[in-house]
């Protein structure tokens, strides 16, 4: 098992220490990288002034990112996550059916 460590970060002016794995330390460092690029991007815009605001849309702008992304065969994540979430309805769909025949 890995070892917990502290990770201090700064965003938006505020101090954060996080708890991570040792393993995944460098992954969380990443993350706020990401983080902080999509901070300066919409910074740079100049419309959104409110730290908050400007949090919340790197958030959102991250989301979408990562929705957008390609696995397998092209298919984006969201589109994969909508047909695992459609089979997973069929088959619960059919499993009931079936359960209700079993009481006819």
């Amino acid at each position: 098992m890995s070892e917990i460590v502290q990770v201090d970060v700064s965003l938006l002016g505020r101090h954060f220490t996080i708890g991570t794995s040792s393993d995944e330390r460098d992954t969380l460092l990443e993350a706020v990288h990401l983080l902080e690029e999509k901070i300066e991007a919409i910074r740079g815009q100049g419309k959104i002034v409110d730290a908050d605001k400007i949090a919340i849309m790197a958030a959102l702008n991250i989301a979408h990112d990562l929705l957008k992304t390609k696995v397998g065969e092209g298919l984006e994540m969201a589109a994969f996550q909508r047909r695992i979430r459609n089979m997973s309805e069929a088959a619960e769909a059919a499993l009931q059916e079936s359960q209700q025949s079993l009481f006819e």
